[in-house]
């Protein structure tokens, strides 16, 4: 937390109207980057393939873009989440010349998950449409794949810079080049260029970031087993990683799976009638993302910090106030966010249907895409509080809350297609309403005494005081030990 967001809010103390837009440009660039470059990307591309692909090929190619962001997100997750763990741990032991080699340990492990799914997956898949060049579409996918994993697990990395424009222009850069390539790719070889020009830019991406990111490190060690090892002493948070982004996905995954409408391949399944709605919607965090960013986090992780610091040296009526402050903060920076969320919803609730006509979508489901909306808005709160969670080191409350929501979406969901279209996204909706209130009550009920959490897992370790004693003394207690077995000293315990 010492690096890009306490620079943007410099950007936001100065006070004037140019540098709160800026500093929320770039707050929005830096929460949602990944997802703002994909929309764009894809888009543009969508645009230059008109009348040059046919709605089978360019199916397949924005099918390809959606699966590969589904399950990198969910096997990444647990490798993102303890790298995270691991950065912190370094930076509080003062460690630095760790980080690199276990950034690169992690980039390695990352690669080894991405290649080992993503090559038997395209190998061995069946494709029903006609392309050009399957053998390069093949090759392209499993490049696309691997390229998005390592941007997953560069962005755990991101927030430790200061460098948020080098940051954002990186994004920028990789847009462009996946645009140019496609203009030229697609006339070439088709849908196999799209995706290819795809991959091409997050690879850039992630080298970018790579490069900004790591510049100040230390590189002499270029490999630290440690990171493994990381995996093995937190099992929770990797757990927590993969549950969270499957509780993401999982509806969708049963939706495609009760519908089974296949899509280019034999392994693609969709369901335009709830897919198209629910990206919308998700689309609808941005707000929420860059004030958690720019405000809530780091204004918690001040009060945080300095309760920590205070908790075993202070007395216990300033650890209270330090205590105080810091709840005080946090239901300040989540109200906040709540606002501001609340108020981007409402808007797009409103407006739903002229939104969804004006970008080209008029056949959805106004309905489902509101349901969708509410869903989207509990969400990103069960996500924020989860962080919460995780910097209070209640990691087995986090697991369960993540395993619980991600449960309770895959049987609501399919309750809800039971039931019927009328009741389709009220299972995502239930979901995400009934753990943001659980996750709020238990983290309140949690905070209310965390001074004794924090206070009691403290390792207890007796201090033993020897007093330096005059010589006729210690001579006088060398005979009597002699003589009498006694003992030369008579130490004072403290605990």
């Amino acid at each position: 937390m010492a690096g890009v967001s306490f620079e943007l809010q410099k950007l936001l103390q100065k006070g004037t109207l140019t540098s709160t837009i800026r500093a929320f440009l770039y707050g929005t660039v830096l929460a949602a980057g990944p997802l703002l470059l994909t929309i764009i990307t894809v888009g543009v591309i969508a645009w230059l393939s008109y009348g040059m692909l046919q709605e089978g090929p360019f199916r397949l190619f924005t099918v390809t873009v959606v699966y590969t962001f589904a399950f990198t997100l969910i096997l990444t997750g647990p490798f993102q989440l303890v790298f995270t763990r691991y950065v912190a741990d370094k930076h509080f032991t003062r460690d630095f010349d760790h980080i690199f080699p276990g950034f690169i340990t992690s980039l390695a492990v990352v690669s080894v998950v991405a290649l080992g799914f993503s090559i038997p997956f395209y190998a061995t898949m069946k494709l029903t449409v006609p392309i050009a060049h399957p053998v390069l579409y093949r090759i392209a996918g499993v490049l696309t794949f691997w390229g998005v994993s390592m941007v997953w697990q560069v962005i755990g990395f991101v927030s430790t810079t200061k460098e948020y424009q080098k940051v954002t222009l990186s994004y920028l850069v990789g847009t462009i080049l996946s645009i140019l390539l496609a203009s030229w790719l697609i006339r070439k070889i088709q849908v196999t260029g799209a995706v290819a020009a795809f991959a091409a830019g997050q690879w850039l991406v992630a080298i970018l970031l790579g490069i900004i990111i790591t510049r100040p490190l230390n590189k002499k060690r270029k490999w630290r087993w440690e990171y493994v090892e990381y995996l093995k002493r937190y099992p929770l948070v990797a757990l927590n990683g993969f549950f969270f982004n499957l509780g993401i996905w999982v509806d969708k995954f049963i939706f495609w799976l009760y519908f089974h409408e296949q899509q280019g391949s034999n392994y693609f399944l969709t369901f335009n009638f709830y897919d198209v709605p629910n990206f919308l919607a998700f689309v609808s965090i941005v707000p929420a993302l860059t004030y958690f960013l720019l405000l809530t986090e780091t204004d918690f992780y001040k009060d945080y910090s300095r309760f920590i610091d205070d908790i075993l040296h202070e007395p216990l009526i300033l650890i209270e106030q330090k205590k105080q402050d810091m709840i005080d903060t946090l239901k300040k920076g989540m109200g906040g966010m709540l606002k501001v969320q609340g108020i981007s919803t409402l808007l797009l609730i409103i407006f739903a249907q002229p939104l969804v006509i004006f970008l080209g979508y008029g056949g959805i489901s106004i309905w489902l895409f509101r349901i969708l909306l509410i869903g989207v808005f509990f969400h990103v709160i069960n996500m924020n509080l989860n962080i919460i969670f995780l910097y209070y080191e209640m990691r087995r409350k986090a697991f369960f809350l993540m395993l619980g929501f991600a449960v309770s979406n895959a049987v609501l969901t399919f309750l809800s297609i039971l039931a019927g279209p009328r009741y389709f996204g009220t299972g995502f909706l239930a979901s995400t309403l009934v753990f943001s209130v659980l996750s709020w009550k238990i983290l309140v009920r949690s905070i209310e005494q965390i001074d004794f959490y924090v206070y009691a897992s403290q390792p207890i370790g007796a201090v033993v005081l020897v007093t330096r004693l005059p010589i006729w003394k210690r001579l006088l207690r060398k005979i009597r030990k002699r003589w009498v077995n006694g003992r030369e000293f008579q130490p004072e315990f403290y605990s």
